[in-house]
């Protein structure tokens, strides 16, 4: 019985999240990404939730329009297709044409959604608290992080002019591609809560090859979209982050087109430079150098131990060293990196597992078109192309001379910080202070030993002044069985410490 409840337990959690709505099916999607903190069972689960929901009246969407444009919703789009080509949690999406004629697509955003997911993401903030209170393990995982992380991806996602900005941004870089194709937005018709895009017409990249009649060369597909991605990454810096196969349409010349950039990523100049480094660790069989890699890139909540993390990287990834190279998958190299550090609390930037994500995909879907393709050989000529670009002596010079204009900066300062710091020395305000680190525990071991000493001291002080003052009286003397009240009062008062006394040093050895 137990064991089909852990078999079941992936299954009803993605169950849960689809009934709990847009908010939950959005983190579900973003958990899926993350085998640092879900099993591969729960990931795999995951990866099935699809962001459907109910079609949205056409009513309500000329509302929105309406209420976007302050104008009927048949003035801005003089045609309207009624029924949508696809109805997700967040928005609706129709064909259209403007008063000129031109096919667009039109992204409408579902009515009050924006109020329902600040109310989900709120709950989901008071839960992971209340876990990382109670559990130091959900600390380790940073899921305070995780949620703000997806927090602005939701936001992200609910501004669309955001995501024409990427949209426009993507087609700028992907512009020297000859059969590249992004659509063009058309910002007089877009807003926060309406896009306009061209509308782009092609075959599902996977289906390519399964009509009858001439068509694009699946191996030669392969190849290019297996470069154009890791062109993006490892060169540009700046990739689509959601390339399953509905968003990667294919013209029947080949051209590749890429739709739906609302999910974009981005890659910082030092985390790029970082994973070609790690890419290069891995292909030079350097396990120590991949774990140097790790450490400097990512975030460590505790002093990590180098010598095990590089023994379970090498154990982990030894299997890999024999492959031929069109056998492995990048991403899900990344992936067992990523599980790895997480094993040893280190956390790496959330990119990281984006980007494992979309290397798998593409993988996935080269492999699709042809099982022949070597997409690690494609990827391994970009990283060197990487590289050298790290290295062009333009960016040298333009480092050189930020370095320079930095040096002056402070040899003009200099003089002006060296006569503030000598007339505080002069006039008697300067002030050093130094902060011992990791000190506290000595201080205040050895504040409860002395305590200790002082109070044993007094026992023992006690014990012999009541001695004496029972030894020396003359006689009986008012008290207790003959001893004197003053004596007895002392030999009561010294046990009353002695018992504390013995309490106290039984406790702080239980506690260590």
């Amino acid at each position: 019985m137990w064991k089909s409840l852990d078999v079941d337990a992936p299954t009803h959690l993605r169950e849960v999240l689809e009934e709990l709505g847009p908010t939950f099916i959005k983190l579900g999607q973003i958990l899926s990404t993350r085998p640092d903190i879900l099993p591969q069972s729960y990931i795999s689960e995951l990866e099935k939730l699809q962001d459907t929901a109910p079609t949205l009246p056409i009513e309500k969407v000329y509302a929105v329009i309406e209420a976007e444009f302050g104008a009927p919703a048949y003035q801005v789009f003089p045609e309207f297709e009624p029924t949508p080509l696809a109805a997700a949690s967040l928005a609706q999406v129709h064909r259209a044409k403007l008063s000129d004629g031109t096919s667009v697509i039109v992204k409408v955003q579902r009515p009050g959604i924006e109020e329902q997911i600040e109310t989900d993401i709120e709950i989901i903030y008071k839960r992971v608290q209340f876990v990382e209170h109670h559990w130091e393990r959900a600390r380790t995982y940073g899921l305070t992080e995780l949620v703000d992380e997806f927090a602005a991806i939701l936001r992200e996602e609910l501004d669309y002019t955001r995501e024409a900005r990427n949209t426009d941004r993507l087609r700028e870089v992907l512009s020297r591609h000859k059969r590249v194709k992004v659509p063009l937005v058309y910002w007089q018709y877009t807003t926060k809560r309406v896009l306009t895009l061209e509308m782009l017409e092609g075959t599902k990249i996977t289906e390519v090859g399964n009509k009858q009649g001439p068509g694009p060369d699946p191996t030669d597909l392969a190849k290019r979209l297996a470069s154009l991605f890791v062109e993006q990454i490892f060169v540009d810096g700046f990739f689509h982050a959601d390339p399953h196969p509905g968003n990667i349409l294919v013209t029947s010349d080949g051209t590749i087109q890429l739709v739906d950039c609302g999910q974009v990523g981005r890659m910082d100049p030092e985390t790029k430079a970082g994973i070609v480094r790690m890419l290069i660790a891995f292909e030079q069989q350097d396990v120590r150098a991949l774990a140097d890699e790790i450490l400097f890139l990512g975030i460590a909540d505790e002093e990590v131990d180098v010598r095990r993390l590089t023994s379970d990287l090498d154990r982990v990834l030894r299997a890999y060293y024999g492959m031929p190279a069109r056998a492995i998958n990048i991403g899900q190299l990344l992936k067992l990196v990523l599980g790895v550090s997480a094993k040893h609390r280190v956390r790496l930037p959330a990119n990281f597992a984006v980007l494992g994500k979309v290397l798998a995909s593409i993988d996935g879907i080269c492999r699709r078109l042809d099982p022949n393709v070597n997409f690690t050989e494609i990827a391994r000529g970009y990283v060197g192309k990487a590289v050298r670009k790290e290295l062009v002596f333009e960016g040298s010079v333009a480092e050189l001379y930020r370095a320079l204009v930095a040096t002056r900066g402070l040899l003009v300062s200099l003089p002006e910080q060296l006569s503030r710091l000598m007339r505080k020395a002069v006039e008697g305000h300067l002030r050093i202070e130094f902060k011992h680190e990791g000190l506290d525990e000595v201080t205040e071991s050895l504040r409860a030993s002395s305590n200790r000493i002082a109070i044993a001291l007094i026992v023992a002080a006690i014990i012999v002044g009541s001695s004496l003052i029972v030894a020396t009286s003359g006689g009986p003397m008012p008290g207790w069985l003959g001893i004197p009240s003053l004596g007895l009062l002392g030999y009561v008062l010294a046990s009353v410490f002695g018992v504390w006394l013995i309490v106290s040093i039984i406790r702080s050895a239980r506690h260590k």
